[in-house]
């Protein structure tokens, strides 16, 4: 099942961003083989603290963010209980980091490397998570155990007081309305291609260092690059002159999101129709 995973497509090798999203694809795709998996979510205290800006950070081995590291707030991968011999270990499946194999889920926590990491292990079906800046302190419970204003579906314990509330949500409404899976795995996959075929050819040279520098802010800060091919929009670094400077390889590698994302829409559609086949059986 892993070899399948790995041959699949899913675009590993983007590590700015869309964890979530390669996640919950792969979770489908192990739904659609009759496995039931769950997800593990690892948090830097920058998400749930109001008192810390500490991110999981990590070497850019690849050399295309303009920063030379990739930071994240959160990291989330599936995990599937596997029986070794007489004994049942939770596995985690997450080919960006390791791409040789399924690991523990304590050796996937510690490739992370960030102090006070907290995490969670839930069931496959929660896509991602909203932050309040309300924490737990400000939240008035019933007798039910439920805010009367506010119902988060975790609630963290009480020496949490002056953390942040995280409330996940399903794939659903509008994320299932707008596609974000298939635009996340789209935005991984065009960017890979870019940084193949535009940026790994320039790494190394000195007169092409301009060019580098403002491929690597397009490409390697993936706000930016989302701006421009997902939104089809800009902002202060991606402002009309930095446009029009790069029209033509622009309206290129656009051209190659939208392709992409019409294979993922199919192939994510088609994930769905095996299951809902098999739901029937």
């Amino acid at each position: 099942m892993f070899a399948e995973i790995i041959q699949s497509g899913i675009p590993f090798g983007y590590q700015q961003a869309n964890c979530h999203n390669i996640s919950h694809y792969i979770s489908t795709l192990l739904e659609s083989k009759g496995y039931r998996s769950g997800k593990i979510w690892a948090f830097a205290p920058v998400v749930y603290s109001m008192n810390s800006s500490r991110l999981i950070t990590f070497a850019d081995k690849k050399d295309i963010s303009p920063t030379g590291k990739i930071d994240w707030g959160y990291h989330v991968a599936p995990i599937l209980q596997v029986r070794i011999g007489n004994k049942v270990r939770k596995m985690v499946i997450d080919p960006g980091l390791f791409p040789k194999s399924i690991v523990r889920y304590r050796t996937w926590l510690a490739k992370l490397k960030t102090r006070k990491l907290i995490y969670l292990i839930m069931d496959s079906e929660w896509y991602l998570y909203n932050s309040s800046m309300i924490p737990n302190s400000q939240i008035q419970y019933n007798s039910n155990g439920y805010s009367n204003r506010i119902q988060p579906n975790v609630q963290l314990p009480d020496w949490f007081s002056d953390k942040l509330i995280t409330d996940f949500f399903k794939y659903e409404e509008e994320a299932l309305e707008q596609h974000w899976i298939e635009k996340g795995l789209a935005v991984n996959e065009t960017a890979m291609a870019f940084y193949n075929a535009e940026i790994k050819p320039i790494l190394h040279s000195k007169r092409d260092l301009d060019l580098l520098i403002d491929y690597k802010m397009l490409v390697g800060n993936v706000f930016n690059f989302e701006t421009i091919f997902r939104d089809n929009n800009w902002n202060y670094e991606m402002d009309n002159n930095f446009q029009f400077k790069h029209q033509n390889i622009i309206a290129k590698y656009r051209e190659i999101y939208f392709s992409n994302l019409d294979k993922w829409q199919e192939s994510l559609a088609s994930l769905h129709e095996i299951i809902r086949n098999n739901a029937k059986k």
